[in-house]
């Protein structure tokens, strides 16, 4: 089954990326301006290869990943943004960690 302190560790980073991307890009500046729209990109793009690295480190399995996926979602949704623009970014990085 699942080790708990592997899980733990899964959730640990999971919300500490969540963290770090609302530090860069805190809830109420997603505008539609060039410099704010770049610096979200440069954030997601951030979060995502942190995450892939991750995914490697830890030999993730599905199961793993999708732990990370949700503990991330739920502390980006506590932090206060758009529920939108959550299950956008939760994709595309589940995605960026399904590659190899």
């Amino acid at each position: 089954m699942f080790n708990r302190k592997r899980s733990r560790a899964i959730d640990d980073f999971a919300i500490e990326l969540a963290r770090e991307f609302a530090n860069r890009c805190p809830p109420g500046n997603q505008q539609d301006e060039p410099s704010q729209t770049a610096k979200i990109a440069r954030a997601v793009d951030d979060a995502c290869n942190r995450a892939a690295a991750f995914r490697r480190e830890q030999d993730l399995g599905m199961y793993g990943r999708a732990k990370l996926g949700t503990s991330f979602k739920m502390e980006l949704k506590q932090i206060g943004y758009q529920a939108e623009f959550v299950n956008e970014l939760t994709s595309l990085l589940l995605l960026t960690m399904s590659g190899k």
